[in-house]
């Protein structure tokens, strides 16, 4: 059961982004409630040109991904494989590189129409996940468009946020200009 700890509620879902897809606000749809996995409204995720997909899911804070599902089209429109890295700004991985470059985890998916599959994740190397590119690179019919009802993510968010950056400056050696003493600032010194 999914539901009981769905990563849906921390998914950013306005800067969900999907590449080689024919309808670009398919995206965020497919990243429902896992109650609603089964609904099947609208168009789904489908490839545009071939049966490659990526799918880049940025959360509002940082997350502990425990499992990944995927629900595809039938009559062989599946994914057969996703590729997933952890922590890469849209638009990192790409067509060009995705094969050559090693993901954080890999899976072989099987035809799973009613949701019922759950891919666990190797956890030690899902900890502190701020976005998720999952890189669908083939369906389970070799060719043809590859459709995506849903993706449902398990696990626990955090409050741990990275967009509060904090710039620190650390002195190594003291630098006598930037510590000045008051008799040095024109200040009247005060004498006993």
């Amino acid at each position: 059961d999914c539901g009981g700890s769905s990563l849906h509620g921390y998914i950013d879902h306005p800067k969900v982004t999907a590449l080689n897809v024919e309808d670009e606000t398919a995206a965020p749809r497919v990243l429902r409630p896992w109650d609603e996995r089964l609904t099947r409204e609208g168009e789904p995720l489908r490839s545009d040109d071939d049966s490659e997909l990526i799918l880049h899911i940025p959360f509002t804070s940082d997350v502990k991904v425990r499992g990944l599902m995927v629900i595809g089209g039938g009559s062989g429109k599946s994914p057969a494989r996703v590729k997933v890295w952890t922590n890469k700004a849209a638009g990192e991985i790409s067509f060009d590189n995705a094969a050559r470059r090693t993901p954080t985890q890999a899976w072989d998916l099987a035809e799973d129409l009613q949701g019922v599959l759950e891919y666990q994740t190797d956890l030690t190397k899902f900890q502190a996940v701020s976005s998720l590119t999952l890189f669908f690179p083939t369906n389970l019919a070799g060719s043809g468009a590859t459709e995506i009802w849903y993706v449902g993510l398990r696990g626990e968010g955090t409050v741990n946020r990275r967009d509060m950056i904090v710039t620190a400056v650390y002195e190594t050696r003291a630098m006598p200009q930037d510590h000045k003493t008051p008799a040095e600032d024109g200040a009247p010194a005060l004498g006993l």
